[in-house]
């Protein structure tokens, strides 16, 4: 199939939704919608640090072929700041209220099956759906419902139960699929991913499965990635200077596992 035939296959609108905080945010949004009949599975799709790209349209593009509806937020535009390692917020745990606010938008949309909702993200916003999978953060939000499947592409796989807000544990009854780079200068080791679900409690671990994407650096999926960044929780909390350098071949695999993933856990 080709970009025309998925462009023509779906509806593209720009919304907005507010978070679940106390004062809520004004999150804007990208809507992509199957033109399918019927309620359709939804994924919410999460920028990284540097905020909205390609990456995420790609990823909505072989979604939406699949028939499944994408939302992909701005979540920095409504905080004002600009991205990067010094224009992000200081924890993603603040994030969370847009992503519980986007799901909430997605379950109330006449075209969405409000029981077939998936999160995926990038980097920054791959922490927030893994943190997404465990009670502690979604009971704060969801008494007796949670994200149907979960896909954390680079999501810093070693920091969990290492560093303070990275609590990774007592998940919530659906898949999650980690997608981590064996050059990821986050975690500086390629097995950082299996050895994370290793650590786990047994009931855990059977829920999480990872792909190691072999010859892969971070961003290895944002079409142009090719620079040298530094970030202070790069080489596992020392930081320093980290290579995004885009990878087609991995990027096509990512896709397509995003799409076997989701089109089988919703």
């Amino acid at each position: 199939m080709t970009s025309s035939d998925m462009q023509m296959a779906t509806s593209l609108q720009y919304v907005t939704f507010p978070s679940l905080h106390e004062t809520p945010l004004d999150i804007a949004a990208r809507m992509s919608t199957p033109t399918v009949g019927g309620k359709k599975p939804a994924v919410i799709i999460l920028h990284g640090s540097a905020g909205p790209s390609m990456r995420e349209t790609g990823y909505a593009d072989v979604l939406n072929a699949a028939g499944i509806v994408t939302l992909e937020p701005d979540l920095w535009s409504a905080r004002g700041i600009g991205g990067g390692s010094e224009g992000r917020p200081k924890t993603v745990v603040e994030t969370l209220p847009d992503v519980y606010g986007a799901r909430a938008f997605l379950a109330a949309h006449p075209e969405v099956d409000g029981t077939r909702i998936g999160v995926m993200g990038f980097s920054f916003g791959g922490v927030a759906s893994m943190l997404v999978a465990t009670h502690a953060q979604n009971d704060r939000f969801l008494k007796d419902a949670h994200f149907k499947a979960m896909m954390p592409v680079y999501p810093v796989a070693s920091a969990y139960n290492r560093v303070p807000g990275f609590e990774f544990g007592d998940l919530v009854d659906a898949p999650v699929m980690m997608v981590t780079g064996e050059l990821d200068e986050y975690d500086d080791d390629p097995e950082a991913g299996p050895k994370l679900v290793a650590s786990l409690d047994p009931a855990d671990a059977a829920k999480v499965k990872v792909h190691v994407m072999k010859g892969a650096h971070h961003c290895f999926d944002m079409p142009g990635a090719n620079v040298v960044v530094t970030d202070p929780v790069s080489h596992r909390g020392a930081g320093g200077e980290v290579h995004m350098l885009f990878n087609d071949e991995a990027m096509e695999t990512a896709h397509k596992l995003a799409v076997d993933f989701f089109s089988d856990a919703l």
